[in-house]
């Protein structure tokens, strides 16, 4: 693992990381691509999966139906 310098910040950053973690600047490009797949976001650090969100998602609706379900049983 070697360090390179980061181009906007000046810091050091191995030359296997995706991102700077001092200023985020992305350090890999790969072609036509972005350097984070199947990601979400826009400042390194801040990325979410889209498996997490679908989670979130999922984990929200069934939430809310069991809360409606709870408040029907306890109505009749």
């Amino acid at each position: 693992m070697a360090l390179t310098t980061c181009p906007d910040c000046a810091g050091q950053v191995s030359d296997k990381a995706i991102a700077c973690p001092a200023c985020g600047y992305p350090m890999m490009q790969t072609k036509g691509k972005s350097a984070w797949p199947g990601m979400l976001g826009g400042v390194a650090g801040t990325y979410i999966s889209a498996q997490a969100v679908v989670s979130i998602v999922l984990g929200s609706v069934m939430m809310f139906a069991f809360a409606a379900i709870m408040i029907a049983a306890i109505v009749s």
